[in-house]
C-alpha cells in the first residue's frame, strides 16, 4: 500500500496442501517480498495452517502471522470489499502478474482474473474460488490499515487546528505569544 493505492505484485496458487515443499514455498515468497505480517483466513482448519505455517516463516523469514476469519456469504463478501477499490482505481496489478497468471493456470478456474471477471453475487457463482478470496482477504488487510490511517491523520489535523486556534486566542486575549518551547508567555 502506498498513498492510498493497493499494489499487487505477486499471486498464486500452491498446491500441495499442508506438505512441507508449500509451506517452505509461502515462507520463501515472504521472505522473497519481505513480509511484515502474514494474514491467513483461519476458517479451514481451525487455525491448524497458520500452526503449521510459523516454524516454516521462523526458519526462512520472521514475520507476524495473523489469522482472519471470514463470515457471511462468501461471493458477496468478496464483492463487497474489491468492488470500492476497483471502481477508485485504486487496485494497480504488476503487468508481469496477470501474463504470469494466464500462461501458469492450466485450467481458466484456477486463474485470478477468471475468477475476477466471473464473480457474481449468486451463491456458488464459481466452481473456485481461492486465488480471488485471497486476493479479497489482503484488500480488506489494507483497508482496515488505510481507515486507520485516515483517523490518525484526521486527529492530527484537528488537534493542529485547535492549537492554532488557542494561539490566536491566546495572543488577542492575553497579549501571549508563543516561546520557541511551545509555550505561551505574555508579551
Amino acid at each position: 500500500m502506498l498513498n492510498g493505492n493497493l499494489f499487487v505484485m505477486d499471486a498464486g496458487g500452491v498446491g500441495g496442501g499442508y506438505t512441507d515443499e508449500a509451506l517452505t514455498r509461502l515462507a520463501k515468497l515472504a521472505k522473497r517480498w519481505e513480509v511484515n505480517e502474514a494474514v491467513v483466513e483461519s476458517n479451514f482448519g481451525d487455525g491448524m495452517f497458520t500452526q503449521l505455517l510459523k516454524p516454516y516463516l521462523t526458519k526462512y523469514h520472521k514475520c507476524t502471522v495473523e489469522e482472519r476469519r471470514s463470515s457471511g456469504q462468501k461471493e458477496k463478501r468478496i464483492i463487497d470489499t474489491l468492488e470500492p477499490v476497483l471502481m477508485q482505481h485504486r487496485l494497480i496489478v504488476d503487468m508481469r502478474l496477470i501474463e504470469e497468471d494466464y500462461k501458469t493456470a492450466t485450467d481458466p478456474k484456477y486463474s485470478l482474473f477468471f475468477q475476477l471477471t466471473r464473480i457474481t453475487a449468486e451463491r456458488g457463482a464459481l466452481a473456485h474460488d481461492d486465488r480471488l478470496d485471497a486476493l479479497a482477504i489482503a484488500v480488506a488487510y489494507w483497508t482496515e490499515q488505510m481507515d486507520l490511517d485516515q483517523q490518525a491523520m484526521s486527529d492530527k489535523h484537528q488537534d493542529e487546528l485547535l492549537e492554532k486556534e488557542l494561539r490566536k486566542f491566546m495572543e488577542h486575549a492575553g497579549g501571549f505569544v508563543t516561546s520557541k518551547k511551545g509555550w505561551f508567555e505574555r508579551r
